[in-house]
């Protein structure tokens, strides 16, 4: 078997016999991350809080470049700007000074059970107690009520008083959710927190999941970061889709049933998680209908122009 531990490099400055953090984070992005929620968590902690690089792994042994191609510029008549991705690990300290970890990058194609041992080995060599998976999904969620975080944990009494949304449901793995079952199956504390980002704006930068995101995280682990920027940011994204929703007929009737569909979900239910059942779901095909909808309304006054690759079509919003 191969040595886990090759997958990654220590680095230089660092001496992991001494180094401790109480929590790791993990952002490695899966299939989505809805609102760039992981994306603007990353970014939001590396500028706001004391860090150091502990660790970089060996992306040519973990991802499939034709299936996630870096991006490069061609400049004239030659080739600039290559930009590989990279998963790293950063040594961070609170706002009180605790010391905690991340874990961010893009999700592995290769080597999932050797990468997860490689991630095993480093929480036991730094000390963690707690890991925590951050990720965030489009939902039929409203943008003008609370983004709802999903709680999931190896051990029920991390997460108290959860409601689940599903008692029992199968799906296609992603790495993080290889990775909470394999640290979970070596007796580690691991917590995953889903932020639900309503599905009309998932591929637009979205603040309000990143929010929701850093308060679960501090309910869970007890570590304070800082929200003050976010917010700002929050209250000029929620400016500029209520321009948006008031410009068109089609988009104010998809959030006020939105809405309507919430409120009834959460009326009677704790505030904690979206504890709703299969049947108190909205129905997929109707809300993908009033979704098109709404973006081919909103799409009716830019003609002859392009959308943004990253964004919605139609959509010219936050995050542009």
């Amino acid at each position: 078997m191969l040595d886990p531990a090759s997958l990654y490099q220590i680095e230089p400055r660092v001496d992991p016999r001494t180094m401790r953090a109480r929590t790791l984070v993990v952002t490695l992005t899966s299939f989505m991350d809805a609102g760039r929620a992981q994306g603007q968590f990353d970014h939001h902690v590396l500028t706001t809080l004391p860090h150091q690089r502990v660790a970089e792994f060996d992306l040519d042994q973990l991802v499939d470049y034709r299936g996630q191609r870096p991006p490069i510029t061609f400049d004239a008549d030659h080739f600039v700007d290559y930009e590989p991705g990279r998963m790293l690990m950063h040594h961070l300290l609170d706002e009180q000074g605790a010391p905690w970890l991340l874990l961010s990058g893009p999700e592995p194609d290769l080597q999932w059970e050797r990468l997860a041992r490689s991630i095993a080995q480093l929480v036991e060599q730094f000390d963690v107690q707690t890991v925590v998976l951050l990720s965030a999904i489009p939902m039929a969620a409203p943008h003008t009520r609370p983004v709802s975080v999903t709680r999931h944990a190896s051990d029920p009494s991390l997460i108290p008083g959860n409601v689940p949304m599903f008692p029992r449901v199968q799906m296609s793995a992603s790495f993080p959710s290889m990775l909470e079952l394999r640290l979970a199956e070596l007796g580690h504390k691991v917590v995953g927190l889903t932020a639900h980002v309503p599905h009309y704006l998932a591929q637009a930068e979205y603040p309000d999941a990143t929010i929701a995101l850093i308060r679960a995280l501090s309910e869970t682990t007890g570590h304070i970061i800082p929200t003050t920027a976010l917010a700002v940011t929050a209250e000029q994204t929620q400016a500029q889709v209520a321009d948006e929703v008031q410009g068109s007929d089609e988009a104010q009737q998809l959030v006020q049933a939105l809405e309507e569909q919430y409120d009834q979900v959460h009326q009677h239910r704790p505030r904690r998680g979206l504890a709703a059942q299969p049947e108190d779901l909205p129905d997929g095909d109707a809300l993908a209908r009033e979704a098109e909808a709404f973006l081919r309304a909103h799409n009716a006054g830019d003609e002859g122009e392009q959308p943004d690759r990253d964004q919605p079509e139609g959509w010219d919003g936050p995050g542009v």
